[in-house]
């Protein structure tokens, strides 16, 4: 059946000498896995420079299963990154952020929510003017929401600890599950900060490392078998 679909790629690959297989979040769907035969030919019609990963696609597929691989009949772009492309470190945090979306989403069923909160993000990382060392904290946190376990409450001097499992700041340390009052405060300003006032949150460096690799931590106390996260290492190097 001909199935008109739109969504972001999260992940490409080769696939025998001129083929591509592809996944994408899709607004129909969720997640759902796509073949294009040729795309790396010389002059193919559906070349695999469309298949890129962060591009937004409406397709004409033949679509049977979403749990099952799908042919492709036609691609269009939705939308043209005008900064993504050519920014080092816009570039990273898009990579970073497809990288989470591929590795901790699996549902093959729609979100209209999630999928509509995606879309803003990218675009809204390709167009803002404002600094974006932030944006991918600001980010994680938001799409925590959506994956049923956003962190709650704020900091205190009564609960100063921020607590990895129960997502809530406590009154108690715990050597193996709190964060220590300091970094407890940073990831409260990161939660209550809109992702609009993000740049105006002033992060030392180093700090903002260490909240970012607290926070994948956060996430993989939630996800099932989450995969390593890579891209943040990137980030690093970029925001040094």
């Amino acid at each position: 059946m001909l199935t008109k679909i739109q969504g972001l790629v999260i992940r490409s690959v080769k696939y025998g000498e001129t083929s591509l297989i592809f996944d994408m979040y899709t607004r129909q769907y969720g997640l759902a896995s796509f073949i294009v035969n040729g795309a790396r030919r010389p002059k193919s019609k559906l070349p695999s420079s469309l298949f890129q990963l962060m591009n937004w696609l409406e397709m004409i597929v033949y679509m049977k299963d979403p749990r099952s691989l799908s042919r492709v009949k036609e691609v269009q772009m939705i939308h043209y990154y005008q900064h993504i492309p050519f920014n080092l470190h816009k570039r990273s945090v898009g990579l970073f952020m497809t990288e989470v979306v591929q590795k901790s989403i699996n549902e093959n069923e729609p979100n209209p929510l999630l999928f509509s909160f995606l879309q803003d993000a990218y675009l809204y990382l390709d167009q803002s003017m404002d600094p974006i060392m932030n944006f991918h904290i600001s980010f994680l946190f938001e799409l925590s929401a959506y994956l049923g376990f956003r962190p709650s409450g704020e900091w205190s001097e009564t609960n100063p600890f921020f607590h990895l499992v129960s997502g809530n700041f406590v009154n108690v340390a715990h050597p193996l599950y709190t964060l220590d009052h300091s970094l407890s405060k940073v990831i409260s300003d990161y939660l209550t900060c809109p992702k609009e006032e993000g740049h105006l949150l002033k992060v030392p460096r180093d700090i903002r490392h260490e909240v970012l690799d607290q926070i994948i931590s956060f996430f993989r106390y939630h996800l099932d078998r989450l995969p390593e996260i890579k891209t943040h290492r990137i980030l690093a190097e970029v925001f040094s």
